[in-house]
């Protein structure tokens, strides 16, 4: 395998970068934005279907990590082969992630609705959130195998260069999803008002928009998912996807999971410290869509270096992200540092009850920001770039699984330490991602071209 010397021109790998990854930063926040609008709409309804919401969301957070580990898998593949040109692997690898995600998240909703009942009874004895849970677990269900096609085609378009048409559909499905919570949960246009199952019953039907807005414009583009003859992914081809997508889809589902169980932790605190952690963690993901988009554009061109064979531009591309990432992580700690009160106030933590722990809290959140800012980029961006998922699987598991969630329980649960130490407990998490992750990404083992000759 040849390694290509030439330099890279920073301005314009910068440049590329945000053409890739701000459409991407802009879909995740309105991703975010529609889930408070939908927490939001049902709050009319009272707390039972507020917490029905939250409780039966978090079941299809957690499916919807399986599906984020597939298409990963597929982005990655897709991004390689892209970049040797060859367009029929590219096809190969997305139609089977398609389908092979189908096969799997079939017997999962039909679990997820046949068991609602008892789902539902896990997490609560209340027989209206129950309920509530029942209807939405029901009319929500087709929505995830809709959600699993929609999101391997954005990421073999993003892949591929594409950016900004997953932006543009999505803005535009998320504005029917909005539309249709408005119709349906509370009875508008002539509708009946059906609550949770009307918010359930929206987001089915704006997904269905969605692959309907998807298969007529890949066929009117003549897009080359839609265009391009391929066989069928042969016996290689699927172990080499397969072999990216388990620890990748098995570290979302723990990563989802440990997220639960970190909110479960600071529930037993109180529900002061339950409604702080609530109103920051959004906050957060708001913040961490910039830099979504930023490690989303580091694969996307790394992974089409190392398809070239194009080990010295790789490593000065990953170089160039790191610093960027750097600078822009230490800003972003120093400006929430800065108007910290005004955010406090934002939120609506400035309560007397509220505003002296949440201002504690924030000090956290402004330390670990660019440590959380760093591991997004040289895990997300660099090593699984380079295939490094079993790594990944392995690094998660320690940091989560061994240090941050038995430290955080320990704090919050036999020490009783107060919220902001609890919350630095749970920092300790990213502080041993990033001294396991970096040290891997030292050694350069990512540098490697995992297409199939």
């Amino acid at each position: 395998m040849s390694v290509h010397a030439r330099a890279i021109q920073p301005r314009s790998v910068l440049f590329n970068a945000f053409k890739l990854g701000f459409p991407v930063a802009v879909q995740s926040a309105l991703v975010a934005i529609l889930a408070l609008a939908d927490v939001l709409m049902v709050s009319d309804f009272g707390q039972a279907a507020t917490a029905a919401v939250g409780l039966a969301s978090k079941w299809h957070f957690v499916v919807t990590m399986i599906m984020a580990g597939m298409a990963n898998a597929n982005g990655i593949l897709v991004a390689q082969y892209w970049g040797r040109a060859n367009v029929e692997k590219s096809k190969q690898i997305s139609r089977f992630a398609i389908g092979a995600g189908l096969v799997i998240l079939t017997p999962v909703t039909l679990a997820l609705t046949l068991g609602a009942d008892f789902i539902m009874l896990l997490q609560t004895n209340d027989s209206h959130v129950i309920a509530f849970g029942v209807d939405y677990l029901w009319f929500a269900a087709p929505a995830l195998l809709l959600t699993h096609f929609i999101i391997v085609v954005e990421s073999s378009m993003r892949s591929t260069g594409d950016s900004m048409t997953p932006l543009l559909v999505a803005a535009f499905t998320i504005g029917c999803n909005i539309t249709l919570n408005y119709a349906l949960i509370s009875g508008h246009f002539g509708l009946p008002a059906l609550g949770v199952a009307g918010a359930a019953l929206a987001t089915t039907l704006s997904r269905l928009i969605q692959v309907i807005i998807y298969l007529i414009l890949l066929k009117k583009r003549q897009h080359w998912l839609y265009t391009t003859q391929a066989d069928k992914a042969d016996a290689r081809l699927k172990k080499s996807y397969l072999q990216l997508a388990a620890p990748a889809a098995t570290g979302a589902v723990l990563w989802a999971t440990g997220t639960l169980i970190y909110q479960m932790i600071f529930g037993h605190m109180g529900t002061t410290e339950l409604a702080i952690f609530s109103t920051i963690a959004p906050f957060e993901s708001l913040c961490y869509s910039v830099f979504l988009g930023i490690s989303v554009a580091c694969s996307i061109i790394l992974g089409q270096h190392l398809g070239r064979d194009e080990f010295d531009k790789a490593t000065q591309t990953a170089t160039l992200f790191t610093q960027l990432i750097l600078v822009l992580g230490i800003t972003t700690s120093v400006v929430l540092f800065i108007g910290k009160d005004g955010l406090i106030e934002l939120l609506r933590l400035d309560g007397l009850d509220t505003a002296s722990m949440a201002s504690l809290a924030l000090n956290v959140t402004c330390l670990g920001v660019s440590v959380k800012m760093m591991n997004m980029l040289v895990i997300n961006g660099i090593l699984r770039a380079g295939g490094e998922n079993k790594f990944c699987l392995k690094m998660d598991f320690i940091s989560t699984w061994v240090f941050g969630l038995p430290l955080t329980a320990l704090g919050a649960i036999l020490l009783d330490l107060p919220f902001h130490l609890v919350y630095l407990c749970m920092l300790v998490e990213e502080v041993v991602k990033i001294s396991l992750c970096f040290t891997r990404y030292k050694k350069h083992i990512w540098l490697r071209n995992l297409t199939l000759n």
